[in-house]
């Protein structure tokens, strides 16, 4: 399956949601429309969702949990995120992927663009400097 994001978002967005709980299971009837559509409400709903993976559906699926999880991935049109243990994370944008995926190439380019410029060092003499803030104490 094809990566759409860059490995720097996906660490991002791993190390933020990595304690969410799950809100979708899937079960004995493995890979069920219905699960896939509950999937899909999620995602249009929080852009980000976790998924435990039942023993179940190992059985019924005759499939490795990585397996399951790109499976689903692709049937959601998302991002697999990150598989550990019997969970997985999905991340799929609200807006859209075009939408998505344009924001992330202009920030990159903005950031190539604001190069920062070294800072001038200026030789101060202490004794002008004591005299300027001298006056400002009352003394």
């Amino acid at each position: 399956m094809e990566k759409r994001l860059p490995g720097k978002v996906r660490r991002a967005i791993r190390a933020k949601y990595y304690d969410i709980e799950p809100r979708a299971w899937i079960g004995k009837k493995g890979l069920d429309e219905s699960v896939i559509n509950e999937i899909n409400t999620q995602l249009e709903k929080d852009g980000i969702l976790k998924v435990e993976i039942k023993k179940g559906a190992l059985i019924v699926t005759q499939m490795k949990r990585e397996q399951i999880a790109e499976k689903v991935a692709q049937l959601t049109d998302s991002e697999l995120i990150d598989v550990r243990g019997k969970r997985f994370i999905l991340f799929r944008p609200r807006e859209g992927w075009e939408k998505y995926l344009r924001k992330l190439k202009l920030k990159e380019l903005s950031k190539g663009e604001r190069e920062e410029k070294p800072v001038k060092k200026i030789k101060l003499d202490i004794a002008q400097f004591r005299k300027k803030f001298k006056k400002g104490r009352g003394e």
